[in-house]
């Protein structure tokens, strides 16, 4: 049985992840444990007890979640489960490349944590806007958003779930465009970015010169690319890769599908439930469970 993992990115994360998995796996323990020496921030606190402000700050869930989904990998591992192919989505591509080896956890701490600060610099936040599309035509949502400035589609989460992403006047206009061209829902999001779009082209040249100095690896098993829906092993593509991914569109749709074509059963690694649910909806044909679902901790 071919098997694949999914890592989930920001919005997943919750008050006490983490937690049960802490008490119960030695290799856990270690891992938060080192985890929180290099970082120097209170960050089993946050994610074990909360408060809930402190773990939406995008720093703390973007390391939090990371660290849940490593934790999962190091529980999967002793029970000798291994896949043939991964993909994240957005911060879990970064997850994606822990997995399967393209570096270790004190670089990949250090990476997430400067591609968090290099997005939020980016572009000025009170001008940044998100708003998630559901219940149109995928060919009419691309033909309208493609006819206006500023705006992006930036997630392709599902056959009926898109997110589009640029100035905060451009998304609005957007909303009202695709809502008059059949749109069932348009759902502003708290986010602080602009992100997934060409907005992001800053963050994406500082965070490629940061990359040129940090040791990359070739990947032990393929890793589905948000912006291709392509599979990349090799360390030196992984690296540009990562640096082009925060101004390019997450293709999630694409890339399950790309992963269903290869694998019989997928287990969501991390915190949540959301992809899941977008899994389900993309390739009902692939069995999929959170594994968290699969040991009772």
């Amino acid at each position: 049985m071919a098997i694949g993992f999914v890592f989930p990115g920001q919005g997943s994360q919750v008050v006490g992840m983490g937690r049960e998995l802490y008490a119960q796996y030695a290799s856990v323990q270690e891992l938060w444990d080192t985890a929180e020496d290099l970082l120097s921030i209170p960050i089993k606190t946050v994610c074990f007890e909360g408060p809930e402000a402190d773990l939406k700050q995008t720093q703390m869930a973007q390391l939090g979640i990371f660290l849940v989904s490593a934790s999962w990998l190091a529980v999967m591992a002793q029970a000798g489960i291994e896949p043939t192919v991964v993909a994240g989505h957005s911060l879990g591509e970064l997850t994606a490349y822990y997995a399967a080896g393209v570096y270790d956890l004190e670089t990949a701490l250090a990476v997430i944590a400067y591609r968090g600060e290099a997005m939020a610099a980016a572009y000025p936040s009170a001008d940044s806007a998100m708003s998630a599309v559901m219940g149109i035509d995928e060919s009419v949502l691309e033909s309208v958003v493609a006819g206006l400035d500023d705006v992006v589609i930036a997630n392709y989460n599902s056959p009926n779930q898109w997110v589009m992403s640029g100035t905060r006047a451009a998304v609005a206009a957007a909303g009202e465009a695709v809502t008059a061209a059949g749109a069932k829902r348009v759902v502003p999001l708290p986010v602080s970015g602009a992100f997934h779009s060409p907005l992001m082209a800053p963050a994406a040249e500082q965070f490629a010169a940061y990359l040129a100095d940090v040791p990359f690896q070739d990947a032990a098993f393929p890793i589905i690319l948000n912006r291709t829906a392509e599979s990349e092993f090799e360390a030196e593509a992984l690296r540009d890769n990562l640096s082009q991914q925060v101004r390019s569109s997450v293709l999630w749709t694409q890339s399950v599908r790309a992963m269903a074509d290869q694998v019989d059963t997928l287990y969501e690694v991390g915190p949540g439930k959301v992809l899941t649910g977008l899994v389900k909806k993309i390739a009902p044909e692939v069995s999929i469970q959170n594994y968290a679902e699969v040991v009772s901790v």
